[in-house]
């Protein structure tokens, strides 16, 4: 089963490029930004197509009918799954990377041009590796969470252990916006909802701490 990704850009010539380019390896959904989209229904287009990666050009102003750049998309998802497989593609690297917080996103649209195929393999061998990778910590963090609530409910937990339930109840909430995929020992009702007041409790501290460092 090939993996699904988006492609986005204003562009119908490399609309077609990349697709051209990569629907044998990855079923491709095709999205062309016009003077009609907005970050917000692109949001929404996003996270209801059960996709497994996003990539997306960078200079989506440049036909001059888009207000805002690929940066812009990639900030409002990192916003909501901060750890989901992105990567930009533009001719303006230099300008790509002074707007982008994670610079090793950016990748070249030159490896479009089917000039070096090398790089051309290594480029799509290393968006199945983002895919792969993200789906193995969500995997991983759900296996660890089941581990550490069976050995509480059994016999307790040590002081790092308990740490990093914490930290993993919270890479989990980052991993399942949505609350899916619930490891089965959390699938009961009371243990989501335990688990969602402390997501809610852990970030509520996190924001007072972080006014009381301002405020410093």
């Amino acid at each position: 089963m090939k993996y699904k990704i988006a492609y986005l850009d204003e562009n119908d010539g490399w609309i077609n490029t990349f697709y051209q380019t990569f629907k044998t390896e990855f079923d491709i959904l095709r999205i062309k930004v016009d003077i009609n989209s907005s970050i917000k229904e692109l949001l929404v287009q996003l996270m209801s197509s059960n996709l497994d990666a996003i990539v997306t050009d960078y200079l989506l102003e440049e036909e001059g009918d888009v207000s805002f750049n690929g940066n812009k998309v990639v900030e409002a998802i990192k916003q909501i799954q901060p750890h989901f497989p992105i990567i930009m593609l533009t001719s303006y690297q230099k300008q790509a990377i002074n707007f982008t917080d994670d610079v090793h996103i950016i990748y070249s649209k030159d490896i479009l041009d089917g000039e070096n195929e090398d790089e051309l393999e290594i480029f799509k061998t290393k968006i199945q590796s983002n895919i792969s990778n993200y789906k193995k910590k969500i995997e991983d963090t759900n296996n660890r969470i089941e581990k550490l609530v069976e050995k509480r409910n059994d016999q307790g937990l040590e002081i790092p252990e308990e740490e990093e339930l914490t930290k993993l109840y919270i890479l989990f909430d980052e991993l399942n916006p949505e609350g899916k995929d619930f490891p089965a020992n959390l699938i009961h009702r009371e243990s989501i909802s335990k688990l969602n007041e402390f997501v809610s409790e852990t970030r509520e501290i996190l924001e007072e701490l972080k006014k009381l460092n301002k405020n410093k």
